[in-house]
């Protein structure tokens, strides 16, 4: 069995996108697929602290906590709040795993609130202007959102959606390679849902809107009492299954009905700076889809 996971994990974190193909070949259906996810392994994570003040913590999960991404938050974005770095790296890093252990480890605080942060972020406002908003936000807000950037973030409206009729046929019989297999997995695995950002993207007619919902994703902010009975409800914040996709867009689906106060103050994020844009990151990032869409259908 552990020469098997070898092998798959070996397929699925290739730099070879029909490597990455050929894993998801292995399994027949979804629940396969999902048990291997609960059978990963997870990265080694290690805390390091920036001082600061701790009435706002902010986690960010980093490769590097001394790299340039991770200098900048320290130095420039973040300066002078209580900074908690989770650092992981390697074919097993797992982007919810992380938050989840600095968030949970930033709560020995007892902060009012928690920013959960990329650290690919660049400056836009000042830190002292959000402090300022945070304070004027009624006692019964347990999200807040920042003004939002949907040429850089993925901190906006996000659709559940499902594919139109002309769209399938479009990839059908017009595409091959890499976007004729995306489809055919897509069948394989029944992965009918797809997550849309209108903001984004220039043929909304394309796709028909089943769920819509604010995605806390880039930049996020929680009051600290929400967190900790999420974590005490069920163990952690982020599902753990995800690998590095999707785990935003199902907490925010599943925090869609709570009250979210928007705050003007703006942000912005290299687009997957840290992870890549890759065919084969796309391609590995697939596996989310196909649990995003059994979440939904199942809970």
């Amino acid at each position: 069995m552990t020469e098997e996971l070898d092998e798959l994990n070996s397929l699925f974190t290739s730099k070879n996108v029909e490597d990455v193909i050929k894993f998801y070949d292995h399994f027949d259906t979804a629940e396969q697929l999902i048990e291997w996810m609960k059978n990963r392994p997870s990265a080694p994570m290690k805390i390091y602290e920036v001082e600061g003040e701790k009435d706002i913590v902010v986690v960010i999960p980093t490769a590097n906590h001394e790299g340039e991404f991770a200098k900048n938050c320290a130095n420039n974005i973040f300066k002078g709040q209580q900074i908690v770095f989770v650092e992981s790296n390697g074919p097993f890093f797992n982007f919810a795993r992380s938050c989840n252990y600095g968030i949970k480890y930033s709560l020995k605080y007892k902060p009012k609130w928690i920013i959960i942060s990329n650290d690919d972020m660049y400056k836009i406002d000042d830190i002292k202007l959000l402090k300022k908003q945070l304070n004027l936000v009624s006692v019964s807000t347990d999200v807040c959102s920042v003004s939002e950037l949907p040429e850089h973030c993925h901190s906006s409206e996000i659709w559940v959606t499902k594919p139109s009729f002309f769209r399938e046929v479009i990839f059908k019989y017009i595409f091959r390679g890499y976007e004729y297999q995306y489809l055919r997995l897509r069948k394989k695995f029944s992965a009918k849902y797809l997550t849309f950002r209108p903001a984004t993207r220039k043929h909304p007619k394309l796709y028909k809107k089943v769920y819509s919902f604010l995605n806390v994703a880039d930049f996020a902010i929680f009051r600290s009492d929400f967190v900790y009975n999420l974590f005490k409800q069920r163990g952690y914040f982020f599902n753990p299954l995800f690998i590095n996709g999707e785990e935003d867009v199902y907490l925010s689906y599943e925090i869609r009905k709570i009250e979210k106060a928007p705050l003007p103050f703006k942000i912005g994020s290299i687009m997957n700076g840290s992870l890549g844009t890759s065919k084969q990151h796309k391609t590995r990032s697939f596996i989310n889809l196909v649990y995003l869409n059994y979440l939904l259908k199942n809970n």
